[in-house]
């Protein structure tokens, strides 16, 4: 490839993946209810597991230990998620995602399908699999690379 169009479209790439997550961050968090980021990570991650260790979630969330301490203290604020120790050894402290967490987070689901249709739909089905296309090849070639640095 011609080493002038690679440099500028690596410029356009980074340029337009910058754009694009301000405007996806703002576009999907602009209705949250007052919840960040983190904070639905967290969520999404429970009501998909029955219980986590706050190291577990770090681990999956790419957040510091004491960020998601931070991020469950205030969802434990919020009545979405409580914290129980465990009963095969009280030193493990699991996090769990109460009724009302499941409930606020699924109404947060809802509202984000419902922005990702509209998006599809003004793409058009031909463009909706070209993106989901180019897509999971690159998370192929990103896992392949990967898993040969393992």
């Amino acid at each position: 490839m011609d080493e002038d169009r690679l440099t500028h479209q690596l410029q356009e790439l980074e340029d337009v993946l910058a754009r694009f997550q301000r405007t996806i961050r703002t576009y999907f968090l602009s209705q949250t209810f007052g919840l960040t980021g983190s904070q639905i990570f967290v969520l999404r991650y429970l009501s998909s597991c029955p219980q986590a260790k706050a190291s577990d979630i770090a681990r999956v969330s790419g957040l510091s230990p004491g960020a998601v301490t931070q991020v469950c203290d205030e969802l434990v604020r919020m009545g979405y998620v409580e914290r129980l120790r465990s009963n095969d050894d009280r030193r493990v402290v699991n996090v769990v995602i109460t009724k009302k967490g499941r409930e606020q987070f699924e109404v947060i689901r809802k509202l984000r399908s419902d922005r990702v249709r509209s998006i599809l739909e003004q793409l058009g089905p031909n463009d909706v699999d070209e993106f989901l296309r180019i897509v999971n090849r690159i998370v192929e070639i990103v896992e392949s690379e990967s898993d040969g640095k393992r």
